[in-house]
């Protein structure tokens, strides 16, 4: 980690104003990162399931997984909130939202209760720690405050910009100024996947809306409340004290297992005071 990724640390009380600012932004971005991987929410330690809901395992979005993941490399470290939407913006389905945070081509997802976010999955327990370049990771699941390894084949290797859009004509996404332009993503098996991608010209470049398809199906990604601070690199690693599972076959594994467990518990045990009380010497309140 780089020196300058807590700034205030440098400073002494009631000097670097400006440093002492940056340093409190980042000092709430961990708490936030820290709340959703390490802490460990409300949940932790009781149910990890709803109850009789069966848990399965959510995908990683498709920009971690997917060529779209390379466009958002070009950045030395950055954080955003992501909504990821089949069809146009505004108008789409959503299909994922959440805090992203970016650094040397690793990218760090927390998705948190989304607008039509699956009830039965509770995607918003799960987040995702991506090499982009390997394309590949880790899962981690806050209430069982464990998480797996995961990968895919696909690599994908360059990226080519063909076409400038609209004549170089400013837009504004986010309320950032953008020059779309069209760019060509490479694959290691040879295919190749075309996006529409608006750089923010106010964010050295960083993609802040990328339409495209995957499978057949337009894809619309769009990020906000972006910040080009220093974010730490301890953060895409999983956090210290999560229990590693072989696989993210083997973390549903156990989370069933436990909801199971959870799920076979007496509501009401009858203790041995109880058992040999009388109406009249037994606690009020207790049938």
């Amino acid at each position: 980690m780089v020196h300058n990724d807590m700034p205030m640390m440098n400073c002494g009380m009631g000097r670097c104003p400006e440093l002492r600012l940056a340093g409190v932004r980042m000092l709430g971005l961990c708490l936030l990162l820290i709340a959703v991987l390490a802490a460990g929410c409300s949940s932790s330690g009781k149910k990890t399931g709803r109850a009789g809901a069966p848990i399965r395992l959510p995908k990683p979005p498709v920009f971690l997984n997917g060529p779209m993941a390379l466009l958002l490399t070009n950045m030395e470290s950055f954080s955003a909130h992501a909504v990821l939407e089949s069809g146009a913006p505004a108008n789409g389905v959503e299909l994922a939202a959440g805090e992203l945070l970016g650094r040397r081509g690793n990218l760090l997802f927390a998705p948190g209760t989304g607008k039509n976010a699956g009830k039965r999955t509770r995607a918003e327990d799960f987040a995702f720690i991506w090499d982009v370049a390997a394309n590949r990771g880790y899962v981690l699941n806050d209430p069982l405050q464990g998480y797996a390894p995961i990968s895919y084949g696909r690599l994908f290797t360059n990226v080519a910009t063909s076409t400038t859009l609209n004549n170089a004509a400013t837009e504004s996404v986010a309320g950032h100024p953008c020059h779309p332009v069209e760019v060509t993503v490479a694959a290691n098996d040879g295919t190749a996947s075309v996006f529409r991608v608006w750089r923010a010209t106010d964010l050295k470049g960083l993609p802040v809306r990328i339409t495209g398809a995957s499978d057949g199906t337009p894809l619309t990604l769009t990020l906000s409340k972006v910040r080009l601070e220093s974010v730490p690199n301890d953060l895409f690693q999983p956090p210290t004290g999560f229990t590693k599972y072989d696989s993210a076959e083997a973390l549903i594994n156990e989370l069933t297992t436990r909801q199971a467990s959870n799920k076979r518990r007496p509501t009401y045990q009858i203790n041995d005071q109880d058992q040999f009380s009388t109406p009249e010497t037994r606690s009020p309140g207790r049938p």
